[in-house]
């Protein structure tokens, strides 16, 4: 079951037509009150304004999302004829640092996965 929004998009056309007048954001936040987790009212808070003024906005057609990039996986890396390996983005992946050295640990227990070690 989805949670029920505490602004409606008619508390959103509210908020950016308060922005494009060009009320000070804590005044809108004032405006704008929701229950406490003690049952109290509350002002927006800045991260709420943030959230809400970004959805007032793709709402309104001012700004537009970009659509989810798809992530292709796993990088794949082949072992040469010669039995090396060349990993183009290795420094950047382990934080490792030019003379930095490695050993191949081999499967432990269950596991078929080999780990590279640092040496120290």
């Amino acid at each position: 079951m989805t949670r029920k929004g505490k602004w409606s998009p008619e508390d959103r056309k509210k908020l950016i037509r308060l922005v494009e007048r060009g009320v000070p954001e804590q005044d809108i936040r004032k405006q704008f009150k929701t229950k406490a987790t003690d049952g109290q009212l509350r002002p927006m808070t800045a991260v709420e304004f943030a959230q809400q003024l970004k959805t007032a906005l793709v709402e309104a057609g001012k700004i537009k999302q970009a659509p989810k990039t798809k992530n292709s996986g796993p990088r794949v890396y082949k072992v040469t004829a010669k039995g090396r390996l060349t990993i183009a983005d290795f420094s950047q992946k382990a934080s490792a640092s030019t003379g930095d050295r490695y050993r191949l640990k081999p499967p432990q227990g269950r596991s078929k996965t080999w780990k590279l070690v640092p040496i120290d």
